[in-house]
């Protein structure tokens, strides 16, 4: 059963080097799960709570397994130092597999 997984991002302006080896890494890791990017939307503005991310990107898996085979994978592991520097802010979720309106 597919899997959803957002990225709430905001890169960092000041090392697009470190981006472009974060997405160098993770593009084939996510090739090779099966994984297909459905979406990115710029966020312009958070009307309640703390200021949200700039970014928002929805990613679909094809199941659970191919999620975690990819943020569990040693070379996904081996990017921190390389994520902390790319982004000002990163925090991805996954969505429930069997959720309403789930996109399959």
């Amino acid at each position: 059963m597919a899997v959803i997984v957002f990225a709430l991002t905001t890169i960092n302006p000041d090392d697009l080097e470190a981006l472009s080896m974060y997405l160098g890494t993770t593009k084939p890791l996510l090739e090779e799960a099966g994984a297909e990017i459905l979406q990115g939307y710029e966020i312009s503005d958070t009307i309640v709570g703390e200021k949200l991310p700039e970014m928002a990107t929805i990613v679909r898996y094809p199941n659970r397994a191919a999620v975690d085979k990819v943020f569990q994978s040693a070379e996904y592991q081996a990017l921190k130092e390389i994520r902390e520097r790319a982004f000002l802010s990163y925090q991805i979720g996954v969505v429930e597999a069997d959720a309403p309106g789930l996109t399959r």
